[in-house]
């Protein structure tokens, strides 16, 4: 053993002292030694080859718990109770615990040393202890979390019933009258041994997993009267950890729990005022119960939706609905007064959660429900605050497509439309079949009016989704447009003049082209000849959305041989294209973005966007249907090479 070493073993033994006053000289000395680069790399060097022979980490890790826990035991063998003495034995406490983390931290800097069975075997005998807890469990609650659970390879070092006897041991905490440890620690602790548990450790096969859901309902239900946020954040999250790891295994377990707790979240969401961060959580625990209640838009049990009872989680979708509108509504008025620019389009996950409650609750058949606020709140009331006392006043609260589009009048801000624009665009992209025949026309009306009248600012792009998002609608279910075919032509026609006019602008051309390719593919009407002049012309540059129109138009529409422009006040129609290379050729150039002449076709290759973006199960399509059997530059497009390999 070197002469450092010696001197340090010798300093451990001396931690060990009967007498107060030599552990404390002993104590001052051991981290000066600990400070000695050739300690610290000897030490480093025996705890890698672990030769029993030689003073390691962990060896002198076991002599700081003697001398840890001889000072404690001096410490609660005390019978003075007078100020000083008080004082004194808490800068004692203190001084303890900052040798402690000081060694932990010293050796662990280059890399974990310390065994982690043995630190979480320590940690767990601090907190467990009456005593010890009181007088060092949160200096021990930190070390666990910045020192052990935030090291990634101790996580994989934590056996699994050592993951289980450290979530009970914290829930107990949660659960006791105990102030020693705080809760917003208490709760980080249990938020990081949850997703241990969940990711490391098989709940499924233990009693953990049944401690877990009792723990968060009775938790979750007492969190009215909480009073830091940070503990509610922590333990939400928590929760979402623990409820997307058991909906698959438990899916009905989740229900019911959703159900039994989404009345007090609600609370929280509409009375706590939620930082930023917790209504992220809430939002994450709402879309989960949204999830497992409904998957992928199931409305009845035969199609797989499950609740545990239907008449409450009907009352709880109408609360959530309620609070939603309400927030978006806020958020509005907000902006209304907010100096400089601002994003004025609500977070997706809000406008998806808002949209998959919107499936849930509107009718199939178009009929507007007019509900009573207090009968969606038959059970419990979580909008109203405890604190109000008295009935709750009684308002009507009314949902439907009816009340959506009237959301989505011209008269209305940026601030209020915008919000209600996102909502239908998911609407009908995530449930076209939901989407009433009666209520396509009003609704294609309503977003052509917008669209018209739009002069500046945001509203325009969202527009323009929404009517992207109707037109993919109408083109899968087209029997339902049978009825109003002539009127709905008539309306797209004109929606078609605009987003023709739309590509002009930076900001809406992809919009716009997105559109106009939606329209085309759905042959919602008959194509004129304004489409072939964006790319003939180049009136347009080449991009993704400009591409995938352009294939659009080639595999629907023939492509014709010249173009008519009209031009002076008499509309003479002038012909383009005599004398001029064929349409066809233009429009494969212009895709290649390459020259096509005799001297070049040999080296042209596809432009970057086509190679890199585009779907490329429509190129073959594409040149099919333009039976380019005379253009050299068409097959060396198909077949991505040149001329010689055909």
């Amino acid at each position: 053993m070197s002469l450092g070493l010696d001197d340090l073993l010798g300093c451990c033994k001396g931690l060990e002292n009967d007498k107060v006053t030599e552990r404390k000289k002993e104590a001052e000395r051991f981290r000066r030694l600990l400070r000695s680069p050739e300690i610290v790399q000897e030490l480093d060097r025996s705890s890698a080859t672990k030769s029993s022979k030689q003073l390691t980490w962990d060896t002198v890790f076991r002599f700081l718990q003697r001398y840890f826990q001889k000072e404690t035991e001096s410490m609660q063998s005390s019978k003075s109770v007078t100020a000083t003495s008080l004082t004194t034995r808490k800068k004692k406490m203190a001084e303890m615990c900052s040798l402690m983390k000081y060694f932990i931290r010293y050796a662990n800097k280059r890399g974990p040393r310390l065994k982690c069975s043995e630190l979480l075997k320590h940690v767990m005998e601090v907190v467990q202890g009456s005593y010890s807890c009181s007088a060092y469990g949160e200096d021990y609650s930190s070390l666990l979390v910045k020192d052990i659970l935030s090291v990634r390879k101790y996580w994989c070092d934590i056996p699994p019933q050592q993951w289980h006897s450290l979530l009970k041991l914290y829930c107990g905490l949660f659960d006791s009258s105990s102030k020693s440890i705080n809760r917003v620690l208490v709760n980080r602790v249990i938020h990081m041994v949850v997703q241990g548990c969940c990711t490391q450790t098989d709940l499924t096969v233990t009693d953990c997993n049944n401690n877990l859901f009792s723990f968060f309902s009775k938790a979750v239900l007492n969190a009215r009267q909480e009073k830091h946020l940070a503990v509610l954040e922590h333990l939400i999250s928590a929760l979402n950890i623990f409820l997307r790891y058991s909906a698959m295994n438990c899916r009905m377990r989740v229900c019911h729990l959703g159900e039994e707790l989404l009345p007090s979240i609600l609370y929280i969401w509409a009375d706590k005022r939620p930082t930023a961060a917790l209504k992220e959580e809430i939002l994450e625990f709402f879309n989960l119960q949204m999830c497992v209640h409904h998957p992928k838009g199931a409305k009845t049990q035969d199609t797989g939706a499950h609740a545990e009872d239907w008449t409450q989680w009907r009352s709880q979708l109408y609360n959530l609905y309620d609070a939603l509108v309400s927030e978006i509504s806020d958020l509005g008025s907000r902006g209304k007064y907010v100096t400089g620019s601002r994003h004025i389009a609500v977070k997706n996950n809000v406008i998806e959660l808002t949209a998959d409650i919107c499936h849930q609750l509107f009718s199939e058949n178009n009929d507007t429900h007019i509900l009573e606020v207090t009968q969606a709140s038959l059970r419990a009331t979580p909008m109203a605050s405890p604190t109000q006392g008295g009935a709750s006043k009684r308002r009507r609260m009314e949902l439907g497509w009816e009340v959506l589009r009237e959301h989505l009048q011209p008269q209305h801000s940026d601030f209020d439309a915008i919000p209600w624009l996102q909502i239908t665009a998911v609407l009908t992209s995530k449930y076209p079949s939901m989407v009433p025949r009666q209520e396509l026309v009003p609704l294609l009306s309503v977003l052509y009016q917008l669209l018209a009248e739009q002069r500046r600012g945001e509203r325009g792009l969202y527009v323009l989704r929404c009517l992207r998002e109707l037109a993919r609608c109408q083109t899968r279910y087209p029997e339902r447009a049978q009825v109003h075919k002539a009127e709905l032509g008539r309306l797209w026609g004109r929606v078609w003049a605009l987003a023709l006019r739309g590509v002009s602008s930076p900001q809406t051309e992809a919009f716009s082209l997105d559109l106009l390719a939606s329209i085309v593919h759905g042959q919602l009407i008959n194509m004129d000849r304004e489409l072939w002049k964006l790319f003939s012309a180049s009136a347009c540059k080449l991009s993704q959305s400009a591409a995938i129109c352009l294939c659009q138009a080639l595999l629907k529409c023939p492509v014709p041989k010249a173009l008519t422009l009209r031009t002076g006040w008499d509309n003479v129609g002038i012909t383009e294209g005599s004398g001029s290379p064929n349409l066809k050729e233009n429009l494969i150039a212009w895709l290649l973005m390459s020259d096509q002449s005799d001297e070049m076709e040999e080296s042209s290759r596809p432009h970057p966007i086509i190679c890199r973006d585009f779907p490329y199960n429509l190129i073959a399509d594409i040149l099919i249907s333009l039976t380019l059997k005379d253009t050299r530059a068409g097959l060396n497009f198909l077949l991505g090479t040149n001329g010689a390999e055909r």
